[in-house]
């Protein structure tokens, strides 16, 4: 086995303990044994035995491991005070600089959606103290107690992507509490009040009236709080949820036949797939329809030329509606998200010849998206006393071997979608 320096035990040392929270083993570094943690989480009530991935068709079984190593990652990541570790650098044994609160909120939401799948009551109340540890970062608004907002000024941190991944963090654990559906709502509320007239929403406060071309990143923004507000309605029904929801369906469908492109097709789908099947309307159907047969159509094939085998399932980018042919990376999991919606749609709407056009398309993604996992055989080349650090989260891609929570995040809420709501 390769040995470390008096150094590297002490580095490595130090981030395992950074890393590790009480529900795992000890991890022994060299002659060194890592100190554990002290923090004493209580498990959710109880979901029920976790699942079998041994009784899945052998086609999805791989997915369902993939998945479940990335929620062991993600509870590996997380730290003694809620937080989780932003990213890290394997060849260099170092911390990723750029934490943020959208990249924590992603990373409880992906947690929060696993480990309710898996049935993982430890890991559900990690992610339940994540979320509590968010909301400590958010107040309610002074002249109305019903409305709450993240503390940070809407200059540094997008409101509309801010509350929506913490509203979606919430709606996803097993059991969140009357405490967080009460302060998930009051974000909600705020969502609310950005809708403008013609139904879009605002990205920031201050800008004045509507615009008529909508940059990337504000569909991408606003899609995620439309999410957000939908996901809510399940737990939390309340009549205006419907109604901003078509407004909305109104007022971005203007801007997708005059902007086909893939960041709104996989901002848009998620949101307007819920809406579908909390309302059976046949227009929220046809927008996510429309989205995602294009969507299909940018996707790569087989590749005669041995060089691009690899980009088989992954997506074309498509900046300013421009379709580029560059190598694919881990962002083809958004797609992939946006599929798994896809066929939730098509499987309610009883669409079967779409069903099996987006089933076969995300089961490809997802394909691709793990090879970009630091899978057992992947890790090999560390010591055995590292591995952990990695072993289950995702990389960049297949020349970027830097790990981030939003890397892990998208693919592990897409695989978890689809054993959730396709398989099932």
């Amino acid at each position: 086995m390769r040995r470390t320096s008096i150094t590297g035990v002490l580095v490595i040392a130090f981030l395992v303990g950074i890393m590790l929270t009480p529900m795992q083993a000890q991890a022994p570094v060299g002659n060194t044994q890592v100190i554990q943690a002290s923090r004493n989480v209580p498990a959710e009530p109880s979901l029920g035995l976790p699942r079998d991935g041994t009784k899945l068709p052998e086609v999805v079984q791989p997915i369902f491991y993939s998945a479940h190593r990335g929620m062991d990652w993600l509870k590996l990541a997380n730290k003694p005070d809620g937080r989780f570790v932003y990213g890290f650098i394997p060849a260099l044994r170092m911390p990723l600089e750029g934490d943020n609160f959208l990249s924590q909120a992603g990373a409880t939401y992906a947690l929060a959606r696993a480990t309710r799948y898996f049935r993982d009551e430890r890991g559900g109340a990690v992610a339940r103290q994540a979320a509590l540890t968010l909301f400590m970062e958010t107040d309610v608004d002074p002249k109305d107690a019903t409305i709450r907002f993240t503390l940070a000024p809407p200059q540094v941190l997008n409101r509309l992507a801010s509350h929506g991944l913490l509203v979606l963090a919430v709606h996803e654990l097993a059991s969140p509490g009357k405490d967080l559906l009460e302060q998930a709502d009051q974000l909600c509320n705020y969502l609310r009040k950005q809708q403008q007239s013609d139904g879009t929403l605002l990205t920031r406060e201050g800008l004045d009236g509507p615009k008529r071309l909508l940059s990337e990143a504000e569909v991408q923004y606003a899609g995620i709080a439309l999410y957000a507000v939908a996901r809510s309605h399940k737990k939390s029904p309340a009549p205006w949820k419907i109604d901003m929801l078509k407004k909305a369906l109104a007022g971005y469908q203007g801007h997708w036949q005059s902007n086909k492109d893939l960041a709104t097709a996989v901002s848009l789908t998620p949101a307007f797939a819920e809406a579908y099947l909390l309302t059976k309307e046949p227009a929220f159907a046809e927008m996510v329809f429309t989205m995602n047969d294009w969507l299909v159509g940018m996707q790569y094939g087989e590749d005669q030329n041995s060089s691009r085998k690899h980009w088989y399932g992954g997506f074309h980018r498509s900046p300013d509606g421009k379709v580029e042919t560059t190598a694919p990376d881990v962002w083809s999991a958004l797609p992939a998200e946006s599929l798994a919606e896809a066929c939730r749609a098509a499987k309610q709407a009883g669409d079967l010849p779409r069903l099996r056009r987006y089933e076969r398309a995300l089961v490809l993604a997802l394909h691709f998206v793990m090879s970009l996992q630091y899978s057992g055989a992947k890790v090999q080349h560390f010591v055995d006393g590292y591995r952990p650090l990695i072993l289950g989260a995702f990389h960049a891609s297949f020349q970027d071997g830097n790990l981030r929570l939003d890397y892990t995040q998208h693919p592990l809420c897409a695989m978890v979608q689809y054993l959730d709501a396709v398989i099932e």
